[in-house]
């Protein structure tokens, strides 16, 4: 019975410590300035980079996405374009300026959407079109505001993925950060 005990009180103290390692916070700085400027959740933000690329500045997608927050280039530009900044492809890499794009990013889909995060989240990753498509399709969205089904397998994963990590980064820091 005591070793019982012991196993459950261990594993009490060792779950958060391990489940940071899992769900780092890197990056705070810049996350928290960004979310602040547009008005974003920063647990958030730091599920949809844990989703997108594990913190990794320089990751690259197989079609092409760069950076902490995978923008794709052509978006990267445009958005910073909209935000007055001459930006080429190899700045989507650096960290502080990714988030800043992927923060104006998700607010405008947020815009979007009419601050729906499940259709924000899954034009992040499937595009503005086919969100706009699927909410026409009434085998997809029975009233025109939200989807019943997401018809892109990834899309779908990839919502419940930043979901999930977007709770956890909540349970984890909710209490550090707030």
């Amino acid at each position: 019975m005591m070793l019982l005990i012991f196993l459950v009180i261990a594993a009490a103290l060792l779950y958060k410590p391990v489940m940071k390692r899992l769900y780092p916070m890197e990056y705070q700085k810049e996350i928290w300035q960004y979310s602040e400027e547009y008005r974003l959740d920063p647990y958030l933000v730091c599920a949809v980079i844990h989703t997108e690329s594990r913190f990794r500045p320089a990751a690259v997608s197989r079609l092409g996405a760069v950076g902490l927050m995978q923008l794709m280039p052509d978006t990267g530009i445009w958005i910073g374009d909209h935000l007055g900044l001459d930006l080429t492809e190899t700045d989507l890499t650096d960290a502080k300026t990714n988030i800043l794009l992927g923060c104006w990013y998700l607010r405008h889909l947020l815009g979007q959407f009419e601050e729906d995060y499940t259709l924000a989240l899954a034009a992040y990753n499937g595009g503005i079109g086919n969100v706009r498509k699927w909410l026409n399709d009434p085998e997809l969205s029975a009233d025109g505001e939200h989807l019943d089904q997401i018809p892109f397998t990834e899309t779908a994963e990839y919502v419940g993925k930043v979901e999930r990590s977007w709770n956890k980064y909540r349970e984890l820091y909710g209490d550090e950060y707030e």
